[in-house]
């Protein structure tokens, strides 16, 4: 399974050189890969789900670090997903074809992902020790006004933002409920969703909400380098200003699972980008009802407050039921819900000329 800048690419590949009707070369008919374009998830979910069901000696689909929206799909359908780390790709190439190459040649070096883990299972120590080597450079960027990790303000204030998006339809019963309340909120898209959803894009947009870069796929960022960041925070800003009718709206950049490295979060800075992580993790996505979301959020926040809730990556009913009581609790506590550059400006910083965006 690839990913290119219009969408998905799905390519066959089995031990024999490829299965009954596909080319000589193994990849899709006539050697071509399968192309899904400006589309959701959907299509190339069902389209893989049609090949697993073709294929009574097994199947599996092999994805790579900087795909982390397709793993959990897979997973509810039933799908094995072995992961190919940065090692095996030769000169980083992560095309549909390289990637099902790798599944028929070199399976045992794969990383097989449990059913109910994600997608950088396996690796925790080295992604824990990567963030914890981040101590010194998010305090100087903090300093600077170019990371805000959440907590330790002195006013009462919060911010709520949402990962994951656009969903067509969770993400605009969000919006509904932050207008009913007139709450602010920031939302970090993926931009595969942007490109599939842009009427979703201008309506966060419209509606004063801030749009944040969440990357092109999700993809862990410190397993990339240069020209693969690049390409997925460039990528998505691009698909955030089309929608949005040309302009690039965010100065913002949260990394998916808030994956770091020094090197990273420098490379983010120099870029002009601001990293938003968070000290409040409502935990939404593993649906534990939408009293225990909201006691989540109201029992962790505290002055200075960023809140992580998400609006895509799966069902998200229970964060728009919790949503409602997460607002007027917040209020009933005496805390004023902000957007992050009003939560950033009341911090101290010292001014650094911005670089040019990505």
């Amino acid at each position: 399974m690839g990913l290119t800048r219009e969408g998905y690419r799905i390519a066959v590949a089995d031990a024999g050189g490829g299965p009954s009707g596909y080319g000589p070369s193994g990849y899709g008919p006539s050697g071509m890969d399968e192309v899904y374009e400006h589309c959701g998830l959907e299509r190339p979910l069902a389209r893989l789900a049609e090949l697993a069901g073709e294929s009574p000696d097994g199947f599996a689909v092999v994805l790579d670090s900087a795909n982390g929206i397709m793993d959990a799909p897979l997973a509810a359908l039933g799908i094995p997903v072995l992961r190919a780390d940065l090692p095996l790709l030769t000169d980083g190439r992560t095309t549909a074809r390289s990637l099902a190459a790798l599944g028929r040649s070199r399976p045992e070096a794969l990383t097989a992902l449990p059913p109910d883990s994600w997608t950088m299972a396996g690796r925790e120590e080295g992604i824990a020790a990567a963030e914890a080597a981040c101590g010194p450079v998010e305090h100087e960027l903090a300093e600077q006004g170019l990371l805000l990790a959440g907590g330790g303000g002195a006013d009462p204030l919060v911010a709520l933002t949402f990962d994951d998006g656009p969903h067509p339809e969770y993400t605009p019963q969000v919006l509904d409920v932050l207008a009913r309340y007139d709450a602010p909120a920031a939302f970090f898209c993926i931009g595969l969703h942007a490109l599939a959803h842009p009427a979703v894009v201008r309506r966060i947009a419209a509606e004063g909400h801030i749009l944040g870069n969440h990357s092109w796929s999700h993809a862990y960022l410190p397993d990339l380098g240069p020209i693969g960041l690049r390409a997925q925070l460039g990528f998505t800003a691009d698909a955030l200003a089309h929608a949005c009718g040309g302009t690039r709206p965010s100065r913002w950049l949260r990394p998916p699972y808030g994956g770091r490295s020094p090197e990273l979060l420098t490379a983010v800075a120099g870029s002009g980008l601001t990293t938003a992580l968070w000290d409040v993790d409502a935990k939404d996505w593993s649906r534990p009802g939408a009293e225990v979301v909201a006691e989540r959020v109201l029992s962790g926040v505290g002055p200075g407050s960023v809140v992580l809730m998400h609006d895509g990556g799966g069902d998200r009913s229970q964060t728009v039921a919790a949503l409602p009581e997460v607002i007027t609790g917040l209020r009933r506590r005496g805390y004023r819900i902000v957007g992050l550059d009003e939560l950033l400006a009341a911090r101290p910083v010292r001014a650094v000329r911005p670089a040019a965006p990505f």
